[in-house]
This record gives C-alpha cells, structure tokens and sequence, in this order.
C-alpha cells in the first residue's frame, strides 16, 4: 500500500439549482470568499489557478488547479492537481428537483510535500481527517454564499 496515495469519495447535497452550484464552484479564483481553508487563489492563465491551502493542521499545502474538463451542460468539472499534493479531483453536479444539486466529488492524489510523505506511517489518518474537515468546511461555505450569507 503507497501511503502517500489518497482517493476520496464523497457527495454534498446543496439547497440551490444545478447551474447556480456549478458557477459558483468553477470560479476558483472566488474560493476564498466562502472557503476558509483557501487562503489565496491567483489566476495564472486562463485555466490554471495557484493556490495556498491550510486547514486545521499546521502547515500549507501549495498547489496549481488546472481545469481538464469544463462542461456546464452536463454539470461536470475535473481538475488536475500539482504542487505539494499531484492528482486530479472531479466534480459531477445532478439536479435533485426542488432546486436541490448533488455534487458527487472524486479525487485521487499523492502526497509530494516532504513533511506529509515523511509522516504519512503516523499521519497518514490526521491527514484524511484534516481533509474532511476542509471540505465540510467548503460544503458549508457553499451553501453559505449561495443562501445569501456570505458578503
């Protein structure tokens, strides 16, 4: 088993139609506004964002997002991922009826920060739990901003 391999699967419903998800969730460069673990997002090109992560653990994560896919029609989006962290993250939004959205998130990656791929034997479940945390934290914020809540 590579411990410094991570897949997550996991689904937030949001109280919001189907576009209004997918628009709000394609402006990467937006996520610090409703997104507490993103701490800066700059536009590189016009695919490709850096950006500076930190959950609750004490460390950063830099990154660059660029978009492989990008289909507002079909509601779907997938990500490559690089930097200290390096794989992909998929986003398949569904219309639930009564202006609910499933976003189905998938993302496989591997850890490439020295400090996560030194401690990953004894880390390895902080890791994931961090990583929990930060996307309640994001399915809150989202939900946030799109009820009006966030400014």
């Amino acid at each position: 088993m590579n411990l410094n391999f991570y897949r997550f699967d996991l689904a937030w419903e949001i109280d919001r139609a189907r576009d209004l998800v997918f628009d709000a969730l394609t402006e990467l460069e937006d996520y610090p506004r409703w997104w507490p673990d993103y701490r800066e997002v700059r536009q590189l090109d016009e695919s490709t964002v850096a950006i500076v992560l930190q959950s609750s653990l004490p460390y950063k994560l830099r990154i660059t997002n660029r978009f492989l896919a990008n289909d507002r029609a079909r509601g779907h989006f997938r990500l490559a991922i690089d930097g200290d962290i390096a794989g992909w993250i998929d986003f398949a939004l569904t219309d639930q009826g009564n202006g609910f959205t499933k976003v189905r998130i998938t993302q496989e990656c591997t850890a490439e920060k020295r400090l996560l791929r030194v401690l990953a034997p004894i880390g390895r479940r902080a890791f994931a739990y961090n990583h929990g945390l930060t996307m309640r934290r994001g399915r809150l914020g989202l939900s946030g901003l799109l009820s009006g809540e966030h400014h």
